[in-house]
């Protein structure tokens, strides 16, 4: 671990990232909608076009990682990224703004897998390697907090809702250069065939993997739905200002941050499975609520703790029961993240044009609904896996 700290540190700093591209993303929805005169339905086909962009970028990337080596993908994936945040906000025919928002998806999906297979890389143990994932996705919290208040002050002093876009294209440049000077662990050697083939069938006809990920793109579709979409729903179904709904967006990610930060001192209580069980719920209630009572828009605030630990929990649960197969586990993961995230663009901004926003957005309590089921599912499979599994094959801890 000692002799990858670096790596291991800008993998948290490219997660910080990460949460302040999102949170941008959605701080300046409102501002963009207004500059470009686009409809809802646009706007989420914006939206979509970055998780059709993820999920076309993290499928190819997890195959790649084991062939093309952990620096090399995190290098041109981190090059990649700043190179379109730069360029992005000089696109204003809505076409090119699409293809921009997919490039910006494909970019960040090409990279995660490069950032999350360095924290299974450098752990030690099953609960260093769940440390790691929550202190990963943590950071992610941490650029979505701070960078809401801040991106809505640059958008209006600069009067385009681009600006922000170009200082974390900045950044993520600047975060690039440093990648050559520093040592980068290996991911986990393929296996040599027939053993290859073997595992491959294993996790290509496991039942347990197909339930993680529904879960994982379930769990997707109301995280990304409440992240992009809180401000346009708090704009135009209550009434708030763009700077106001900024403040709830910093407020949802500071709790969420929270969340994601103390996960390392109180999942290994409920385990991996019990803490997603228990998020979900918590979520579930504040959320459902808030949107019966708008008096109590506080209420998407604190639900951003149930939010916090579902996607590293999954994505250990998969990591430790596919061991042998980290990139290919990482790439189809989060290629069904793409997916929820997709879908879940396009469908709120469909029901909000057809319908109201209103309604729109009562497809995230649903989603956790959903994701409870399938949380259940994956715990039996996953027992029934350990009983039947060779001791070579390690079990996720249940």
């Amino acid at each position: 671990m000692k002799q990858f700290r670096m790596a291991f540190f800008f993998a948290l700093w490219t997660m910080v990232i990460y949460g302040a591209i999102d949170a941008t993303r959605s701080a300046t929805g409102p501002l963009l909608q207004a500059q470009t005169h686009i409809t809802y339905t646009q706007l989420g086909a914006l939206f979509a076009a970055n998780s059709i962009g993820y999920l076309l970028g993290s499928l190819p990337g997890g195959f790649a990682l084991h062939h093309v080596g952990l620096k090399r993908i995190i290098l041109c994936g981190s090059i990649g990224l700043g190179a379109i945040l730069a360029v992005l906000p000089i696109w204003h025919i809505y076409l090119l703004l699409w293809l921009g928002f997919f490039v910006l998806g494909w970019m960040m999906g090409w990279l995660e897998i490069g950032i999350n297979a360095v924290i299974p890389a450098v752990s030690t143990s099953s609960r260093a390697e769940s440390t790691g994932f929550n202190l990963l996705h943590g950071c992610y919290g941490v650029g979505a907090t701070v960078v809401p208040i801040v991106v809505i002050w640059l958008a209006t002093a600069s009067g385009s809702w681009g600006t922000p876009f170009y200082g974390i294209g900045l950044l993520t440049l600047l975060a690039a250069l440093a990648i050559a000077r520093f040592r980068f662990p290996k991911a986990p050697e393929p296996m040599r065939q027939p053993e290859q083939h073997a595992a491959q069938t294993r996790l290509f006809t496991s039942p347990l993997l197909y339930t993680l990920l529904i879960a994982i793109t379930l769990y997707v579709v109301a995280e990304t739905g409440t992240a992009a979409w809180l401000p346009t729903y708090l704009v135009h179904a209550q009434g708030q200002s763009v700077n106001q709904s900024s403040w709830f967006l910093t407020g949802f990610y500071l709790v969420f941050t929270i969340g994601r930060l103390s996960g390392p001192v109180w999942v290994h209580h409920l385990g991996p499975y019990g803490s997603i069980v228990f998020s979900s719920v918590f979520s579930l209630v504040l959320f459902s609520i808030a949107l019966i009572s708008p008096s109590m828009p506080v209420l998407f605030i604190i639900s951003g703790f149930g939010f916090a630990v579902t996607f590293p929990m999954i994505v250990h649960i998969a990591s430790q029961a596919f061991a042998q197969e980290t990139g290919r586990v990482l790439g189809v993961l989060f290629t069904s993240a793409g997916v929820g995230s997709m879908a879940m663009s396009w469908l709120i901004g469909i029901l909000a044009t057809r319908c109201s926003i209103q309604t729109a957005f009562w497809l995230i309590p649903v989603s956790l609904v959903l994701v409870l089921f399938a949380t259940v599912a994956a715990k039996w499979l996953d027992q029934k896996r350990t009983q039947s599994v060779s001791t070579t094959v390690p079990p996720a801890s249940l």
